[in-house]
């Protein structure tokens, strides 16, 4: 066991200074060792996902890591109720990538973000799936529905059978009446002793239109919130 230990107040621990030039490049060593820790003094000239800044750095065996408290990553989002850019953190409000520091730029062109900020005024964060893009917005907060999405309902109306029916009359000119003058039978002229009816008719269907009614308003769906900011870490 190593103790290091002093009696005075004015001393620390001096780590050794080295110029680091990228978090998976192991130079100034030959190759990565695993509880290296040093203090870096360089900053990477260009900015990427594996740039190095000014601190300590520990290796894994594998990359440098910067051991700072809480350290933000690049594409973190949070939420938060200052409006403006700060520390690094950019609001994501629709803006051109152009109009950001370049070693923004650089970090949101790393991420996949293309020629703008996504704009999440009024909008939920959601995990995107393989067919969907990064950073787009999709889907709306208002819907209007169709028949596809009702109830798959059917409905019959019937009415009472109705409208079938006759009419009876007295039969004229029905029977024979013999004259006595010439033994001609003539046909009787008015006999109301036999009662005939028509046939039966009329049966005849009734059709009738429902109107759908309603006016194709859209429904609003966006549940209930708590409305603040949302901020994407790109750096300085």
């Amino acid at each position: 066991m190593l103790e290091l230990r002093t009696q005075t107040n004015a001393k620390g621990l001096l780590l050794p200074k080295v110029g680091l030039t990228a978090t998976n490049i192991s130079s100034p060593l030959p190759s990565h060792f695993e509880g290296m820790i040093v203090y870096n003094t360089a900053t990477s000239s260009t900015s990427s996902l594996t740039a190095v800044t000014p601190g300590i750095y520990y290796n894994d065996g594998t990359a440098w890591y910067k051991m700072d408290a809480n350290l933000p990553s690049f594409g973190d989002i949070k939420y938060a109720n200052i409006s403006s850019d700060h520390e690094g953190w950019y609001l994501l409000d629709g803006r051109q990538l152009s109009s950001l520091s370049s070693n923004a730029q650089l970090n949101a062109t790393n991420l996949g973000l293309s020629g703008i900020l996504p704009n999440t005024a009024d909008t939920f964060l959601k995990s995107k799936d393989t067919s969907e893009t990064l950073g787009s917005i999709v889907s709306n907060n208002m819907v209007t529905l169709i028949k596809d999405n009702l109830p798959n309902e059917s409905y019959t109306a019937n009415v009472n059978s109705a409208g079938t029916h006759n009419h009876p009359f007295l039969d004229r000119g029905v029977g024979t009446l013999v004259s006595g003058e010439s033994s001609v039978t003539n046909v009787l002229d008015d006999n109301n002793t036999t009662t005939r009816t028509t046939s039966t008719d009329g049966a005849h269907t009734h059709t009738f239109t429902l109107n759908s009614g309603g006016s194709d308003t859209p429904l609003n769906i966006t549940p209930k919130y708590l409305a603040t900011n949302i901020f994407i870490y790109l750096g300085k």
